[in-house]
């Protein structure tokens, strides 16, 4: 199975998250739907009844005063227009959609309006229309359904519909439907479905359904299904459907889509369907669908699914090996079992048991084998095989090719175009032009 596949898990496993984090939600006495706002506002009546010490609308209110600035204690908040400065509410806000609430909201049981601004705290939790800016504090949620601005705190979920920027925290969830700049944390997920600027850390995972640039951290995996530039790190896996640079750390894979730059380091494995460049270390494989640059470091390579089809067999399943895999490969490649290039391995080649290129420029080693269709270079192996030519020095125990130019060391020594009986000679055999 193609690490591809993994990342394909992954993604799902967000989707999952994103729906529980709404679960959430939905499961508390914050369920805010009901009938259309605007029918609301027209139909019925709401008493504004209310004991007012004040001059001008400023002093103290006692009631459900529709507009007021200063000191207002209320039961149940209904159908409020416009307050400024200190609001304290018992209860359930009813029909409060069209409300704008400035300075400090203190409700038993939840802060409700259309724009909420300066600090709101509730029992249960913080519920904004449009805009919730300040600092929101909810027991289960803090939640608007537009933008959201500044910091936001829920015992359970923190929810933003629109943008977000600033701090967002949940117990269980955090979740941005629109893009995120500044710090998201979840218990469990942070979830972006727009883009990221920041920092985004999810218990189990982080997500984001945009481009990503900052600091992304799950439990077990981190998710950015475009680019992202910056360090992702997870306890299992990490997954770029974009391009990714920066530095990725991660329990078992580094997995992207495209290409990838700068520092990975793998338990298991580094993968890329583009170009890997810098820096890339994995307990098992380093693989790249394009070229790799820099330096490169395996240790037992990975053992990969894959299906075959058959007229007469039918569908099959096997595995196949793979160690460090690229279609070029330049400065530093190194594996513990094996490094097979598809085209030209430049630099420095060398491998527990096998070094394998089309063509190499510069230094191979390894402990049996290496072979290519040409070197130009020097090679060190048991066998030192070359297809077509070799233009350098190779040492082993049994050493050929068919086009010397250079010098052979070993046991055997066989080069093809030297005169006979010259072409198969012990100890050293050369060939210059």
């Amino acid at each position: 199975m193609r690490l591809n596949r993994l990342a394909g898990k992954v993604i799902r496993m967000k989707k999952f998250v994103s729906i529980a984090a709404f679960a959430i939600l939905l499961s508390t006495c914050l369920s805010h739907a009901g009938a259309n706002p605007i029918e609301q506002r027209e139909g019925g009546y709401s008493s504004h009844k209310s004991l007012d010490l004040a001059i001008n609308g400023v002093g103290v209110s006692f009631g459900n005063s529709a507009r007021f600035t200063g000191l207002r204690f209320n039961l149940v908040d209904n159908r409020v227009e416009e307050i400024n400065g200190i609001n304290v509410t018992l209860w359930k806000p009813e029909e409060n959609s069209f409300a704008v609430i400035r300075g400090i909201s203190l409700g038993l049981y939840a802060p409700r309006a259309n724009e909420l601004s300066g600090i709101s705290v509730g029992g249960f939790g913080v519920v904004a229309g449009s805009s919730l800016s300040g600092m929101a504090v909810g027991g289960l949620a803090a939640v608007s359904e537009g933008e959201l601005g500044g910091i936001a705190i829920g015992g359970l979920a923190t929810v933003a519909e629109g943008s977000a920027s600033g701090i967002m925290a949940g117990g269980l969830a955090s979740v941005t439907e629109g893009t995120m700049s500044g710090i998201s944390i979840g218990g469990l997920a942070s979830v972006t479905e727009g883009t990221m600027s920041g920092i985004s850390l999810g218990g189990l995972a982080a997500v984001v359904e945009g481009s990503a640039s900052g600091i992304m951290a799950g439990g077990l995996a981190s998710v950015v299904e475009g680019d992202f530039s910056g360090i992702l790190s997870s306890g299992l896996a990490n997954v770029c459907e974009g391009s990714m640079s920066g530095i990725s750390v991660a329990g078992l894979a580094t997995v992207s889509t495209e290409d990838f730059s700068g520092l990975s380091v793998s338990g298991l494995t580094t993968f890329a369907e583009g170009d890997i460049s810098g820096i890339a270390l994995a307990g098992g494989s380093v693989m790249a669908d394009g070229d790799i640059s820099g330096i490169t470091i395996g240790v037992i390579g990975t053992f990969l699914g894959h299906e075959s089809s058959d007229e007469k067999e039918g569908t099959s399943f096997g595995f196949s090996y793979a160690g460090t895999r690229a279609r070029n490969a330049e400065w530093i490649t190194l594996h513990g079992i094996d490094v097979g290039v598809e085209e030209k391995l430049a630099g420095l080649g060398a491998a527990g048991i096998s070094v394998r290129a089309d063509e190499i420029a510069g230094i191979a080693v390894a402990g049996v084998i290496v072979k290519a269709r040409g070197l130009a270079g020097f090679s060190a192996g048991a066998v030192n095989y070359f297809d077509d030519y070799q233009v350098g020095i190779s040492i082993g125990l049994v050493n050929f090719t068919r086009e010397l130019n250079g010098i052979q060391l070993g046991i055997i020594n066989i080069a093809k175009n030297n005169p006979s009986p010259f072409r198969v000679l012990p100890l050293v055999n050369a060939h210059f032009e």
